[in-house]
């Protein structure tokens, strides 16, 4: 038959055990997210969607980075990861590159295509007409 100190005993070495288990389980999970590196989320523009406008604005969330970049320009970032960025829509096929890096130098690259719609303002050539003059 066991003692009272003895199931008192049993009772401690449990309690730090599971103190102990907890303090790990915490440490585990609040430092796996640095684990996964960095994170880019886009919002808006749909990859592949049509840009009827001169300008777009990119706006999407980063998670975990120490710098960003959008098209190789650095972009800020508010304290939620969020971050915006206006950029010129050309006709045709336009690459937009959002890269970022973390603490430890690790990085990540989203790049998303869309299209700048034909009939959009662009610079017009000056036209030029000539008079021809034909002899009779």
């Amino acid at each position: 038959m066991m003692t009272r100190s003895a199931y008192l005993r049993i009772f401690r070495f449990a309690a730090a055990g599971l103190i102990i288990l907890a303090i790990v389980g915490y440490a585990i999970s609040r430092s796996l997210p640095y684990a996964r590196g960095p994170r880019i989320e886009i919002f808006t523009p749909a990859d592949g969607s049509t840009i009827s406008s001169a300008t777009m604005e990119l706006i999407g969330r980063a998670e975990r980075i120490k710098a960003l970049t959008v098209n190789g320009a650095a972009a800020s970032v508010d304290e939620a990861g969020g971050f915006k960025a206006t950029l010129v829509a050309f006709p045709g096929t336009n690459v937009i590159t959002v890269s970022a890096t973390d603490q430890f130098g690790r990085s990540i690259e989203k790049r998303l295509t869309v299209r700048g719609a034909a009939d959009l303002p662009t610079q017009q050539k000056p036209s030029v007409t000539t008079a021809s003059t034909t002899a009779q």
